[in-house]
């Protein structure tokens, strides 16, 4: 950390004293030109020196010019270009060209409409880039939608898991900013975020070190779209559709851009009634209940979600070199849900239990995030961005049961005091703080060699409250399983970045650098003394990318990287959370980080893409797995560490063009893994060969009408000692432009697919000796789920961009 302060205060302060060049811009009548651009060229080599760009009359201004020689270059839309002669500039003086003037070209430009069509899959040195606007499915779609139907990408909703190329410690970044809460919330909020906003999706299995080194499955960003235009635009986007329940979703987004202030803010909303149905069937040791049984167990679902996410924002630029913003992001809302589980149990003596029970659950939860920046252009190709921002994350919830568990004659069987007691109530609250500020800067030293180099500061405090409680003689009482507990953690992590871009010759770049990350996690000292942690980690993330231009459609890339997973603020706290009368979903206050190496190799030739990537985890974090727990008997579901895991993935993009109006692409990614668990009382290693298939076939059929078929099939893979089936996802869409607007009608899961399957305790013997497959049916596995979407723009043209920023508060959002 101390050695990038250093680093860069040394820089800011050799920039020295300079000169200083103004002019104005205008028309041959004399009016001014807004908002051209002057490019500074150095007389030798007409290399750019430096740049501003003119204001609402016409008036530029350079700060920070090195004494020299240069010629001054003036573009604007609609004229032709200008370019001065030689003249020099003197060190600390003011050098004022007065009157520019620019002549417009022959003809007046009105707006003007490029379309041209991207590849749905772009290959970089850190992964692919999905270019989601090229899928007419995309509108109307969530965020989830998307996702699924990524390359590389699977999501499991039921037991809430997101993996990257057969790897679940992925992280989820929205433009930049890492989404740090727990993974079925930040599934709900990828379930109920519009894709309409979204323009494209990075999925980097090897991030560079400007990057968090959170995530040792690499990272998935999430980039919205942003509005270019000046003036005074926007869209509004309305979805209504059906499947075994109604669905419902608007978006509206505004912005208002001057040039000197963007102002801008985005509302939306959705709704959805959806439908689950759960079956599992095996066997286990239920000593709580008599020993080992067998087992059926079925449930249904039906949640009713509504939620909503709002931002507001302002970019101001100050000057042609400064420009400072301040933004309010917040996504809330809830869910109602009443589910019906039904159970049976059969022991060795031929006794048996019922069990049945209804719920009555509800859950709540709101981030709100704030954001003060500021961007500053300096001599010489400098420059330097500052963030501070602060995230609020509060949930809360709220489970009422009525339960009856009997044996074969009708009695109750168990206890009230137990976890099969006839009325109970689970209850969890967290609320997290976060603090975060964050430094970028970047000098450009010649064409060949640019630095970059930052520091970041997290602090945050999670406090995270949860209990189980039996109604006794009209009061309620803790259970001796759940008994309410506060519990309590702080992390701090401080980090620091440099790296070198190296263009070695004209065909041929190195990026090399590296991260030193430091953190401090540990709990509060009032926490029960089997669960305190004070955890220190410091530790250092190499990066190096080596790329090869062959020709002019083809290279090939090579690029190593480290990476470090933390646990979810959510994975350590120790809340307890009912399942059934013998389970309960708990956290893991002594889980490990994960620290992961890879190696990968890359080609392409024009549009084809192709990649192998080794990696190597140590101690992977696993999602719930089946361990004991303080009260003997009861089955506690938490994350835990494995020992080692290693992957070996190969994925190639093909895209085919059959014709002007029908076009694919193909994406194949798969390969060998292999892990090892010791936390079943018989460790165990597994290898196994897994992959994944997506396609796209789109259709222009002329006359504004278009359509797209669209899918993915996923191999059978392994996951500790858990085995899942593999799936098959279709999905089509027809669409109708209309002038500014546009119609989709779309069809999800056409044959019906999505069912997710498994088995628990085909591969080693667990602590209660377990042997169950599990089915999950989702809506659109029951029934067809059809939506339709209008969507319209609206406002003036322009060609003004707002920039993408990574705000630095995302590796603390991805851990909420």
């Amino acid at each position: 950390m101390r050695p990038v302060i250093i680093c860069l205060y040394f820089l800011f302060v050799g920039a020295g004293a300079f000169g200083q060049i103004s002019g104005h811009v205008t028309d041959t009548a004399g009016k001014p030109v807004a908002f051209a651009t002057a490019a500074l060229l150095r007389s030798a080599d007409s290399t750019i020196a430096n740049s501003a760009t003119a204001n609402d009359i016409g008036i530029f201004r350079m700060n920070g010019v090195q004494p020299g020689t240069y010629t001054l270059r003036i573009t604007a839309v609609g004229y032709r270009m200008y370019r001065s002669a030689v003249f020099g500039v003197s060190e600390g003086r003011q050098a004022d060209l007065g009157r520019l003037i620019v002549t417009q070209t022959g003809r007046q430009l009105g707006e003007v409409v490029i379309r041209a069509d991207k590849p749905q899959v772009q290959q970089t040195a850190e992964g692919v880039t999905v270019n989601v606007q090229n899928s007419i499915i995309t509108q109307g779609s969530s965020a989830m939608d998307v996702l699924q139907r990524s390359p590389g990408v699977i999501v499991d909703q039921h037991n809430n898991t997101i993996s990257l190329n057969g790897k679940t410690g992925v992280m989820v970044m929205i433009d930049g900013r890492l989404m740090r809460m727990s993974m079925d919330q930040l599934i709900t909020l990828l379930i109920s975020m519009s894709a309409d906003n979204i323009d494209k999706i990075e999925l980097m299995n090897t991030p560079p070190a400007k990057y968090d080194a959170e995530g040792n499955a690499g990272i998935i960003n999430i980039v919205t779209k942003k509005n270019k235009k000046r003036g005074t635009n926007g869209s509004v986007t309305l979805t209504g559709g059906y499947g075994v329940y109604e669905k419902a979703s608007a978006a509206f987004n505004v912005n208002h851009n001057t040039g000197k202030v963007n102002l801008y803010g985005y509302y939306s909303y959705w709704h959805n009634h959806d439908y689950g149905y759960l079956s599992a069937i095996g066997s286990e040791n239920a000593a709580i209940l008599g020993g080992q049984a067998d087992f059926s167990y079925t449930g249904i679902s039906k949640p009713i979600s509504n939620y909503s996410s709002a931002a507001v924002g302002t970019d101001i630029k100050l000057d042609s070199g400064t420009t400072i913003g301040v933004s309010v992001d917040y996504w809330g809302g809830g869910n109602t849900n009443h589910p019906h589980n039904y159970g049976y149990y059969l022991f060795e003596d031929a006794q048996t239990l019922t069990y049945n029970s209804f719920f009555n659950n509800s859950n709540h939860a709101g981030i709100a995030t704030t954001n003060l920046y500021l961007d500053k252009d300096m001599a010489e190709g400098q420059k330097l961005r500052a963030d501070l921002n602060y995230l609020y994350y509060k949930t809360r919830s709220l489970s009422n049961s009525q339960s009856s568990f009997t044996d074969s004659q009708g009695n109750q069987a168990g206890g009230t005091d137990s976890l099969f007691s006839p009325v109970q109530r689970d209850f969890g609250n967290t609320l997290i703080n976060v603090l975060v500020g964050k430094l970028d800067y970047s000098k450009q030293f010649n064409k060949k060699l640019r630095l970059e180099a930052g520091a970041k500061v997290t602090y945050s405090r999670t406090n995270a409250r949860s209990g189980i409680e039996n109604f006794e003689n009209g009061v309620w009482v803790p259970d001796v399983v759940g008994l309410a507990n506060n519990f309590i953690t702080y992390e701090a992590i401080d980090a620091g970045y440099l790296t070198f871009n190296m263009q070695l010759d004209s065909a041929t770049s190195l990026v090399a650098g590296a991260r030193y990350e430091y953190s401090h996690n540990y709990t509060d000292r009032s926490a029960d003394i089997n669960y305190r942690v004070d955890r220190k980690l410091g530790r250092f993330f190499p990066s190096v990318f080596f790329t090869r231009k062959i020709n002019d459609h083809s290279s090939w890339n090579m690029s190593y990287t480290e990476r470090i997973t933390r646990p979810s603020y959510d994975d350590l706290a120790s809340y307890v959370s009912y399942n059934d009368p013998v389970s309960v979903f708990t956290g893991n206050p002594l889980l490990k980080p994960t620290i992961t190496h890879n190696l990968k190799v890359g080609y392409n030739d024009h549009d084809y893409l192709f990649s192998l990537l080794f990696s190597r985890d140590n101690g992977p974090i696993l999602g719930t797995q089946v361990t004991t727990g303080p009260v003997s008997g009861v089955v506690y579901l938490r994350p835990v560490n494995a020992d080692w895991q290693n992957s070996i993935t190969l994925q190639a993009t093909i895209p085919v063009k059959i014709s002007d109006w029908w076009d694919m692409t193909y994406t194949l990614t798969g390969g060998l893994r292999q892990y090892r668990i010791s936390f079943t009382p018989q460790p165990f290693e597994k290898a196994f060969l897994a992959g994944s298939f997506n396609f796209s076939e789109n259709f222009k059929l002329g006359h504004g009408l278009s359509a797209e078929l669209s899918g993915y099939s996923n191999s059978p893979s392994y996951n500790a000692n858990w085995r899942s089936y593999g799936n098959t996802i279709i999905n089509m869409g027809v669409k109708k432009q209309l002038g500014k607007g546009s119609i989709k009608l779309s069809i999800a899961d056409i044959f019906r697919g999505s069912s997710y399957k498994s088995d628990l305790g085909r591969l080693t013997k667990d602590a209660f000796n377990s042997k169950v497959h599990v089915n999950y049916s989702s809506e659109s596995n029951v029934a067809t789920m059809v939506k339709l979407t209008y969507y319209r723009s609206f406002g003036s043209s322009g060609n003004k961009n707002q920039e993408k920023r990574d705000s630095g508060a995302g590796e603390e959002r991805s851990r909420l």
